[in-house]
């Protein structure tokens, strides 16, 4: 990989392997990693990127992002 792109990813390498989940919020940092197929399918259901924004540091008044 040659570099970050924030946002989520899901990803299997190969066709039997496990799912990877990945989620990473540019604005504050802040990195996710979640794997198996029902650990995955729950996380996504929840969805991470609208559930982040509302506790995100970066979106906080009176702080400022890196």
């Amino acid at each position: 990989m040659t570099g970050w792109v924030g946002g989520l990813q899901i990803r299997r390498t190969e066709k039997g392997q496990t799912p990877v989940a990945d989620f990473l919020c540019t604005a504050c940092g802040t990195h996710r990693r979640i794997a198996g197929r029902q650990k995955v399918t729950d996380f996504l259901r929840d969805n991470p990127t609208t559930a982040h924004r509302a506790t995100c540091s970066a979106n906080q008044k009176g702080t400022t992002q890196r």
